[in-house]
């Protein structure tokens, strides 16, 4: 049996349309391109759509080459997207810590205003207070003085009083003793005179007698 060799296949007549037409895609892909719309939402559409006209396999290497490059490409894409993504979420994360502790940072500045007011407020009542305390311990210091002149003034007052007690008692011995001395001698006075009397009445009496007696 003979066999009879096809001719080969010139591909570049076939490969040459879809090149153009891949071209003609991506020029458009490409159109006003540049890093900062690269995540773009539309422009990753128009990436997906470039994406599902590419044809797969290795039918022809100059196309399994874009291929393998876009896929790169829009790999490399999708990576820009998610880093991208990651700054935002960290950036608006940021923000709101810097928010959150810029509140904090105020509600503390405003309670430590309000504490040194009232630290404020109260150093000037202490001070006041102290300058009172200080007065009243002056006064007291001035009344426990007195006290103690008060003190020992009545100690001489009662010592002076027991001395005049003493004397006075001593005076009343002294008074009664002299009564009593002075009663007796009154008594032996009496006496005295009565037999005085007596005995005048007796001259009187032996007088008398002399006289009837004489006449």
């Amino acid at each position: 049996m003979t066999h009879i060799s096809a001719p080969p296949v010139d591909i570049s007549a076939i490969t040459k349309p879809i090149l153009d037409t891949i071209d003609l895609v991506l020029k458009n892909a490409f159109e006003a391109l540049d890093t900062p719309t690269l995540t773009d939402s539309e422009r990753r559409e128009i990436f997906q759509a470039v994406r599902s006209v590419l044809p797969v396999g290795d039918t022809a290497p100059q196309i399994a080459a874009v291929r393998t490059g876009w896929e790169k490409f829009v790999s490399i894409s999708d990576a820009v997207q998610e880093a991208r993504k990651t700054v935002e979420d960290q950036s608006k994360q940021k923000s709101e810590f810097v928010t959150t502790a810029e509140s904090k940072a105020e509600s503390i500045e405003a309670s430590l205003k309000t504490s040194a007011a009232e630290m404020s407020s109260v150093l000037e009542k202490h001070a006041e207070k102290k300058e009172r305390v200080e007065a009243l311990s002056a006064q007291l210091q001035e009344a426990n003085a007195e006290l103690l002149t008060a003190g020992e003034r009545v100690k001489q007052l009662e010592s002076d009083r027991s001395a005049k007690q003493a004397e006075a008692k001593k005076l009343h011995e002294d008074l009664l003793e002299a009564n009593a001395k002075a009663s007796e001698e009154l008594e032996a006075l009496k006496g005295n005179i009565s037999t005085l009397e007596n005995e005048a009445e007796s001259i009187i009496g032996s007088l008398k007698d002399w006289r009837s007696k004489s006449n």
